[in-house]
């Protein structure tokens, strides 16, 4: 009994405190303890889930009203008889049966039933507000979605609007639901929290213009993922006196040298205060990870004061590291760190000829009032139906308006291809097709459930391909939704650099694929990266400031940086390589 109540409460997550309870083994008094709501919540999920699984309509409607009306009783209804519950407006005798069953038994058998069939990402669909059963069926049937983040992904690249029943004000919708959704989880993704972060300090130091205030730890690094904003301040600033004049800090708990709290976003800060003397040092020690600073604490001989970080590898014998850098010892001295400034063109689009919200002819233009020099078009290939993807008949409709926008939009654009890598590593056209394209980025979007071998097995085969130039997001991974199926990223890599095949690091703040922590094994194989927006609108194209931040991070240069090539480089380059091929 105690395993099956952990099972449903584990399971759905709906109530943290409920599953505690069960844990600490007091069975009958943590259900006996539940609110109506709580009980309400219960009874709309097996609504959901009835529906969800094609149950008649009277009888998913029946739960639905039952879980309304359970939460307008003022008694709680766990202590109610069941002839009570059964002569009860909406409840009836069914849903009055499975209410003294969870009471007495911890669970109830016919929810157990329908979660057997349903992933788990499914159940947590089914809580963003909005999406009832038969939404989130045909989301997950129609889409193959089982995540939230899958979802969030999908509505980004314009996935939903296009599904019947749905529409762009759905979708919108769905999407702030998941944000909010989303935000009450502890983590976040870099994207979602540096500008919101660079709002804190300056607030602080508009309140305290004199005070020596900088972000340290994960956000300081700006790593991919980040469950505090840290921030290091001066002890002689006397911060406690300001903090009613702190907007962010009005509901801060003060804790000896820290102030702890969370925003209004649902972002946790931590503010640590330091003593002046040795604030650069706490700022060295709370910014970088605990290899790095151990490695040069034993250069400083137990000294702790300085007046600048970089006073502190002058006195360990180095130049100053960024502090993006400071994950580890492998990457302290970079030449030609990439740069945002130094990315030439935007590789990696979508349009309305998939599944993107602009024309080409709208993203060049954007791409051109940016300031790059041209402009990759990377429509989805055929097999990808859910995204619109590109028959052969529709390549040459596509590729004569992009002869024509060449004559007048004043930026290059590169015709190109997503080309699914289908289940056995072949390409989604024949080569006569894929000949037509400048270059063609392939990726995998189907069939992602795989083991090590089979997902390294089915890239290898791609990157062999001759027509393959660009290797699409490695490990189809989504940043706190998905991990991705993994791989031997040394095979893949080393196949690249054997087969001049460029890797792509996929800037869509979810993706971030490759991972940056790859980035020094590429460069040292001599295989270029190539920081992609995955843009499926104008407002995509800023997305190349995450993959470049990232990038950074694993040391990137612009000598390796694919699209920090001109537009000519880029053109000598493709001709190079397709002859080397024996392809041109």
């Amino acid at each position: 009994m105690l395993n099956n109540f952990a099972k449903v409460t584990v399971q759905f997550s709906i109530f943290q405190i409920l599953t505690k309870k069960c844990l600490q083994g007091c069975i009958f008094a943590a259900v006996l303890m539940l609110s109506n709501k709580e009980v309400s919540t219960i009874f709309k999920t097996i609504g959901g889930l009835m529906e969800l699984h094609g149950e008649n309509d009277f009888k998913t409607k029946s739960y639905a009203n039952a879980a309304f009306q359970i939460g307008r009783i003022h008694e709680p209804v766990l202590s109610l008889e069941e002839a009570d519950l059964a002569s009860r407006q909406g409840i009836g005798k069914s849903v009055a049966a499975k209410i003294v069953e969870l009471r007495d038994t911890g669970t109830i058998s016919a929810l157990e039933e329908l979660m057997a069939v349903t992933p788990p990402g499914i159940i947590e669909i089914l809580r963003i507000k909005g999406l009832g059963g038969k939404k989130v069926g045909v989301i997950w049937k129609e889409l193959g979605i089982e995540t939230v983040g899958e979802l969030l992904y999908a509505c980004n690249e314009n996935r939903l609007s296009k599904l019947k029943g749905f529409g762009e004000k759905t979708q919108q919708s769905v999407i702030d639901s998941i944000n909010y959704y989303q935000s009450n989880q502890g983590k976040f993704r870099y994207a979602a929290v540096a500008d919101y972060a660079s709002l804190l300090v300056t607030e602080l130091q508009t309140a305290i213009p004199d005070a020596l205030i900088n972000l340290s730890g994960g956000i300081r690094r700006q790593n991919n993922i980040i469950d505090t904003v840290n921030i290091l301040i001066n002890r002689d600033a006397k911060i406690n006196e300001h903090i009613q004049s702190i907007s962010f800090l009005s509901n801060a708990i003060i804790e000896g040298d820290f102030i702890k709290g969370k925003t209004e976003t649902d972002v946790q800060y931590e503010i640590k205060i330091v003593d002046d003397k040795e604030y650069y040092y706490q700022l060295f020690v709370e910014t970088g990870s605990p290899e790095f600073v151990a490695t040069i604490q034993n250069k400083l001989g137990g000294k702790t004061t300085f007046s600048s970080e970089a006073e502190i590898f002058a006195a360990a014998g180095m130049p100053y590291v960024l502090p993006e850098l400071r994950e580890s010892t492998g990457l302290m001295e970079v030449e030609g760190l990439i740069e945002l400034s130094d990315i030439q063109g935007v590789v990696h689009n979508h349009s309305t000829w998939s599944d993107g919200k602009n024309t080409i002819a709208e993203m060049a233009a954007g791409c051109l009032e940016s300031g790059y020099t041209y402009f990759v078009i990377s429509d989805h290939s055929k097999t990808a139906v859910y995204a619109g993807g590109l028959t052969e008949q529709q390549i040459i409709a596509q590729h004569k308006e992009i002869d024509a926008l060449n004559k007048t939009s004043g930026i290059k654009i590169f015709k190109s291809i997503e080309c699914d890598i289908l289940n056995d590593g072949s390409m989604d056209y024949d080569d006569s097709v894929l000949s037509t394209f400048d270059f063609v980025i392939a990726s995998i979007h189907q069939n992602l459930k795989m083991d090590e071998e089979k997902a390294t097995q089915r890239l290898l085969r791609a990157i062999e391909n001759p027509y393959t130039t660009i290797l699409g997001h490695m490990t189809g991974r989504l940043l706190l939704s998905r991990p991705g199926y993994p791989v031997d990223h040394k095979k893949i890599i080393d196949a690249c650099a054997a087969n001049d095949v460029v890797i792509e690091i996929n800037a869509n703040p979810y993706r971030l694929d490759i991972d940056y922590a790859y980035i020094p094994y590429a460069m040292h194989k001599g295989v270029m990266i190539s920081i992609n927006p995955d843009a499926h609108s104008v407002e995509g194209i800023k997305d190349i400031r995450w993959g470049t931040i990232s990038a950074r991070k694993g040391g990137l240069t612009k000598k390796m940086c694919w699209n920090a090539m001109e537009v000519g480089e880029v053109e000598n380059w493709l001709t190079a390589r397709k002859k080397k091929k024996g392809i041109l």
